[in-house]
C-alpha cells in the first residue's frame, strides 16, 4: 500500500477586495496596516509545512480538497505507487471547532479504488497564527484497509513571522509538534512524538523537515499559481534509511472553495 507523505495541502482564503481610499482613514496603526496588507496581497493558497506528520490546520464549512500522490516502493513488484484523498470540512475553527473528512483511495497501482479508508480531524485555530488538533485515521474503511489499525494523533501547530516589518511578509516559520500512534509511532513502540519545521522562503514555496515513525523526511512545496489553489510537494522520506531504504514521494493537492 502507498504511503500518503506526498498529499500535503494548504488551506488558505482568497484574498479580500481592495478598499478605497487610504488605510490611514481607518484609524489602524502601522502594524494593523501591515497585517492587512499581507492579508489582501496574500496569494489563494499556501505552500505545505509538513511532510508525513499532520498539522492542526484543516477544512472548514465552505472548503473540499482533491489530492494526488506518488511513492517509489522498495519492495515488491512494482517501483511505484499512488494514493488519493478526497475531503470536506464542516464547522468554524475560528469561533468554535472544525471538522475535516477525509476519504482515502490507498492503491492506485492494482485494483483501482478495491482498498480505502477515512479519517477525521478536530481543529481549532488560537490566536498569534496558531492552531490545535485532535485526529484519527484509518478509523474504518473497505478491501485491505479494513485489517488496518486506526492510528490517532494530537498536534499543536505555530507559525511566526520572521520579518515582520516586511509589508508582504515573504519568510516565516512554521512548526508543529505532537503525538501518535500506529503508523505515526516508531515500529515496537506505542506512541512517538511527530514533528515539522517548514521555512518559507517565499509566500508561495517552503523548504520541510519533517519526523514521523522515527524517520526523517525532507521536502519542498510550492504554489505554482498565485491565483490558483493548487499545491505541489515532493521530497525524500526516511533519508537516515532508519527503518527503510530511502524513497521518493510527491503530490499535488488542490483546494475548493464554495
Amino acid at each position: 500500500m502507498a504511503s500518503r507523505y506526498a498529499l500535503a495541502f494548504a488551506l488558505a482564503g482568497a484574498a479580500g477586495p481592495a478598499i478605497a481610499g487610504s488605510v490611514t482613514d481607518l484609524g489602524l496603526s502601522l502594524e494593523q496596516i501591515r497585517t492587512l496588507n499581507a492579508q489582501l496581497t496574500a496569494p489563494i493558497a499556501a505552500p505545505g509545512i509538513a511532510f508525513g506528520s499532520p498539522t492542526a490546520f484543516g477544512a472548514s464549512w465552505g472548503q473540499a480538497f482533491a489530492g494526488l500522490g506518488g511513492q517509489t516502493v522498495s519492495s515488491g513488484e512494482d517501483d511505484l505507487d499512488g494514493s488519493a484523498v478526497l475531503g470536506a470540512g464542516i464547522g468554524d475553527p475560528y469561533r468554535a471547532i472544525g471538522v475535516e473528512a477525509a476519504v482515502n483511495v490507498i492503491s492506485l497501482q492494482e485494483g483501482l479504488a478495491e482498498d480505502g479508508s477515512w479519517g477525521f480531524k478536530a481543529h481549532r485555530v488560537l490566536p498569534n497564527r496558531a492552531g490545535v488538533a485532535i485526529g484519527v485515521d484509518d478509523t474504518g474503511g473497505w478491501g485491505d484497509a479494513k485489517e488496518q489499525h486506526s492510528s490517532a494523533y494530537a498536534v499543536y501547530t505555530q507559525v511566526i513571522d520572521l520579518e515582520p516589518e516586511s509589508p508582504k511578509r515573504p519568510l516565516s516559520l512554521a512548526f508543529n509538534i505532537g503525538a501518535g500512534n500506529e503508523r505515526f509511532a516508531e515500529p515496537g513502540d506505542d506512541f512517538s512524538v511527530i514533528g515539522s519545521v517548514a521555512l518559507a522562503l517565499h509566500r508561495q514555496g517552503s523548504l520541510i523537515a519533517d519526523y514521523s515513525r522515527g524517520e526523517l523526511n525532507l521536502g519542498a512545496s510550492v504554489v505554482p499559481f498565485y491565483r490558483i489553489p493548487l499545491v505541489m510537494t515532493a521530497g525524500f522520506i526516511n533519508v537516515t534509511e532508519r527503518n527503510a531504504d530511502l524513497e521518493f514521494a510527491a503530490g499535488v493537492g488542490y483546494l475548493y472553495q464554495f
